[in-house]
């Protein structure tokens, strides 16, 4: 008996979870649907939506890590000149000297850091333009139907990339790819380009 009651209890739980999840999305009728509302201006509204917040993010981002940018070259200048005065004066300990370009090497690598934000930036701001593309296209109702027009989309997505890996990246997808399969082979390409560099060195 006490198996059958948990079984019931267990069961009536599963179907409360089961409404709730079904209230989300109830079953319409042809009857009730609204005319005058399109599910593209919504998909339109969202798209606008996503790239206000992606520039709002940028925007706030650039004046930040300018002045982040600014202040840690400062710095390594500054440093720059106390090292350079250090290193004349005939008494001062090998110690501090040492001490002083190993604050330099570390100030400068925190310059060379800022260099991710280019690149996170770059990289934002291709989805924007890539959604404000889609968003051209699904505005026009006879562009949104056609294959061209979406060829002409993709192309002009892809024409924004400046780099090799990126461009794999963005066929992978188009061509069906998914998502692991194309971080996988954005990864390979980089590592590539990587090692040409290295061996132009």
């Amino acid at each position: 008996m006490a198996k059958i009651s948990a079984d019931i209890s267990s069961t009536e739980k599963f179907s409360e979870e089961n409404k709730t999840t079904q209230s989300l999305y109830p079953p319409t009728a042809q009857a009730n649907l609204d005319e005058p509302w399109c599910h593209v201006q919504e998909t339109m509204n969202l798209l606008i939506l996503a790239m206000a917040q992606i520039k709002l993010g940028l925007d706030d981002g650039d004046q930040k890590v300018a002045s982040l940018g600014e202040l840690f070259t400062d710095m390594a200048s500054h440093q720059q000149q106390v090292n350079h005065y250090l290193a004349t004066k005939n008494d001062t300990p090998q110690a501090i000297i040492d001490h002083g370009q190993q604050l330099a090497a570390k100030v400068n690598q925190g310059v060379m850091a800022f260099q991710f934000y280019d690149r996170l930036s770059q990289r934002l701001q291709h989805v924007v333009n890539g959604l404000g593309l889609t968003k051209e296209v699904l505005g026009d109702q006879d562009a949104r139907h056609t294959r061209a027009a979406w060829q002409q989309v993709n192309q002009q997505i892809k024409n924004g990339y400046s780099l090799e890996e990126e461009r794999a990246l963005f066929d992978c997808i188009l061509q069906g790819g998914t998502l692991a399969q194309a971080l996988a082979l954005y990864q390979q390409h980089l590592a590539k380009r990587q090692e040409d560099d290295i061996e132009l060195f």
